[in-house]
């Protein structure tokens, strides 16, 4: 076989685009692009700074962060996080620290939203995004043509060091402000996340679209990392009202800035018209009574919009935004009663490998399937194989292969990214993650306390206390608060305030929780040096915090 062309012709020509750049737009306003696969802005004013977002990682943002300070030396008066996404808001301590935001001098400002949705990506779904991250930024592959090429909305999204310093003013709905001299609005407009937040400078007619806009790419409409539902027409009113804002500068935090009301119509047009499409035909057709299977290979984009220059399948697909849709109104079941109860994944294999004539029978055709080109059915049919026996190498060694070859034609950088991790794994190449992009100490430090607490109610192992009544308050000295876990018969709930009744009191400082969370030390020593005091019998807390286990940062997906 051939040497294969390692990256598809149109994902490298999307690639070069990218020009790593400070675009700097009406004399005042400068974006940070293709530094990252974000976006960001910096918005200078008579007395200091704002900054739109803060990248990535405190490596990706300080070499912007140098490159800033050679357009201005003002100080940075404003920070303001247009939503949740760590690769907009983690790179903050590359530009501020802490202190100055303490003392008054820095204020950050965010969607009241901001922190809730930190708590549910950060806390209670850390592991599993986390672990899907992985293989839809391929972060373990290799940076070169054969491995991870770029994020299809700017350079390859690479591990770092994550950072957060919360917000110190929140709004909702719309909040209008003079900051550095410059007025500023900030509109909520649900979109690619429900806190997303634009920013509107009425003056000279800027927009600062965040990821209402994603760049030169189809959008998202479903992430391959894990997201919840994301309405695509709740995304399409949101653009609607960007359009009704008549922009004469457009800029995304992904790819490049827009010049010209017309130029900007027709960018905003192309994307809802994208959005809206896939939506419309994939009801129409659920409403037909197609399945998620069939709705995939039904909906074809109309070629305006298929062409045009900022719709490219380099980040969303229609593939796996149609079936997202589907799920999103009516839920994963497709009417087929078989899907209800099916037999477990390992039997039903064994029994599929034996119908399709055997291991060596089925092994056999995959094999013809690869040496033909047929590169995704010869995974498809090897899996089989797989999960009948997870620990078959000659099996996994071909699907590995032929998974790598499929990656390589494919354009959406998720789909090429997640097949050649996915190979990684079938070689047993995955390392333990050095750091995550889920979940990280910043993060931890600044959630409420209840909300930390409230996270154990996920972490329950039930099947150890079908039978227990046990309940635990929590005091947490320095803050007032005071909340409680109450573990019934295998159900853990969550008591905001103090409960009626009680088996059990630990009290103890925010800080020392925090250590608690981060792994750093146990009730065990925080009862031994007095930075925690428990009422009520050792043993019965020792076994009520025994419960509760940890998250398994085991990144393995494919071979399960």
């Amino acid at each position: 076989m051939s040497t294969p062309i390692t990256i598809h012709p149109e994902l490298k020509a999307h690639d070069a685009k990218m020009e790593q750049k400070i675009v700097s737009l009406n004399g005042y306003i400068h974006t940070a692009c293709a530094y990252s696969p974000a976006n960001m802005t910096m918005i200078e004013g008579d007395d200091g700074v704002i900054l739109v977002d803060t990248l990535p990682t405190i490596e990706f943002a300080k070499p912007v962060a140098e490159e800033l300070k050679k357009i201005t030396d003002k100080p940075i008066k404003a920070i303001i996080y247009t939503h949740v996404h760590p690769d907009h808001i983690s790179g903050v301590r590359a530009f501020i620290s802490e202190e100055d935001v303490q003392a008054g001098n820095i204020e950050i400002i965010a969607l009241d939203d901001l922190i809730p949705a930190m708590v549910r990506d950060n806390g209670v779904l850390a592991p599993v995004l986390a672990r899907r991250a992985m293989y839809a930024f391929g972060f373990q592959l290799p940076l070169n043509d054969e491995g991870n090429v770029s994020a299809g909305l700017g350079p390859p999204n690479i591990p770092g060091q994550r950072s957060f310093i919360a917000p110190t003013k929140t709004f909702s709905g719309i909040m209008k402000t003079k900051i550095c001299g410059i007025e500023i609005e900030l509109h909520h407009v649900p979109s690619e996340t429900d806190d997303q937040v634009i920013v509107w400078l009425p003056k000279d007619k800027v927009l600062i679209s965040a990821d209402v806009i994603q760049g030169q790419t189809f959008p998202n409409l479903y992430a391959l990392r894990g997201t919840s539902f994301r309405d695509p027409m709740i995304w399409v009113d949101g653009i609607d009202h960007l359009r009704r804002m008549e922009p004469e500068t457009l800029i995304p935090h992904h790819g490049i800035p827009v010049v010209g009301a017309d130029n900007i119509e027709d960018v905003l047009v192309a994307y809802r018209d994208s959005i809206q499409y896939l939506h419309d035909q994939t009801v129409r057709r659920m409403n037909h009574g197609y399945t998620p299977e069939e709705i995939r290979e039904e909906v074809i984009m109309p070629d305006h919009l298929a062409e045009h220059e900022w719709l490219g399948e380099f980040y969303g697909s229609y593939k796996h935004s149609a079936p997202a849709i589907y799920d999103g109104y009516v839920g994963w079941f497709d009417g087929d009663p078989i899907h209800l109860d099916p037999k477990p994944r390992s039997e039903r294999a064994e029994n599929y490998v034996e119908l399709m004539g055997g291991r060596e029978q089925v092994l056999a055709k995959a094999k013809l399937a690869f040496d033909g080109g047929d590169f995704q059915w010869a995974a498809e049919i090897v899996t089989w194989i797989i999960k009948a026996n997870t620990s078959d190498v000659e099996a996994r060694e071909l699907k590995a292969k032929a998974l790598r070859l499929w990656a390589y034609d494919q354009k959406n950088i998720t789909w090429r990214n997640w097949a050649l991790t996915t190979s990684l794994e079938l070689e047993g190449k995955l390392k333990a993650p050095k750091g995550l992009p889920f979940g990280g100490p910043d993060a931890i430090r600044n959630f409420p306390s209840k909300s930390l607490l409230r996270l154990l109610t996920v972490r329950l192992r039930a099947e150890d206390c079908k039978n227990l009544e046990l309940t635990s308050t929590f005091n947490i000295t320095d803050t007032n608060e005071i909340c409680a876990l109450e573990i019934r018969r295998g159900v853990c709930q969550f008591h905001p305030d103090a409960p009626k009744s009680e088996d059990i009191r630990i009290s103890c400082e925010r800080n020392f929780l925090t250590k608690i969370f981060l792994g750093q030390t146990t009730y065990q020593e925080g009862i031994t040096d007095g930075s925690a005091q428990l009422e009520g019998d050792k043993q019965d807390f020792d076994h009520f915090m025994s419960l509760f286990e940890q998250p398994s940062l085991e990144l393995a997906i494919a071979v399960r």
